[in-house]
């Protein structure tokens, strides 16, 4: 499963979701890599980037954030049956020396069980998120990785995909940052 809906959310809210994430006192905590792992293969586009993230809600952990509110409702909006959030966090991405449009973070999964994600573009911006052919298998990783799409991040634009497909994400180039809701879903 792979969807792409443009205005996701109505447009008043998404500029609320853009205006509060983008203020000053939105608290985002600096992470060295934005995805964790070992490398999976050796690939000259793939690199780890450091970034910014924020923390709504953790399954393990409950709701971690006073800003809770403005996202909570995002799981109504996806037009399919889930159980509820698992993770639901946002990233913010910077320019980074030396990327070009075709670096890519590391090919990655949120989690190694079947779950949907909605990934939401909270502003207009380039770095493009990267889904790749390869799905996760448990028993055997991939050697090699193909794209399957690209999406370019727009204001108020949403995919949902099978949270078993790897991807990945460029930081911005031109673009001063790149803000994006990661919602894994429960299914």
């Amino acid at each position: 499963m792979f969807e792409v809906i443009e205005n996701f959310f109505p447009k008043s809210y998404q500029d609320e979701i853009e205006e509060t994430m983008s203020r000053f006192d939105f608290p985002w905590y600096y992470q060295p890599m934005i995805t964790t792992g070992k490398p999976k293969v050796n690939d000259e586009r793939f690199k780890y980037s450091h970034g910014f993230t924020h923390q709504f809600f953790h399954a393990e952990r409950g709701v971690e954030s006073k800003f809770w509110g403005l996202i909570q409702n995002l799981q109504h909006y996806v037009p399919y049956d889930t159980k509820g959030y698992y993770r639901l966090k946002a990233n913010l991405t910077v320019p980074v020396k030396g990327w070009t449009k075709d670096t890519v973070q590391e090919p990655h999964i949120d989690m190694p069980i079947p779950h949907l994600v909605c990934l939401y573009y909270v502003n207009d911006s380039d770095g493009d998120t990267f889904f790749f052919d390869q799905m996760f298998d448990e028993k055997a990783e991939p050697t090699k990785f193909t794209v399957y799409r690209r999406v370019a991040p727009k204001k108020g634009t949403a995919v949902i995909f099978d949270g078993l497909r790897y991807h990945g994400s460029n930081n911005p180039i031109e673009s001063n940052n790149r803000y994006i809701i990661n919602a894994g879903l429960i299914i």
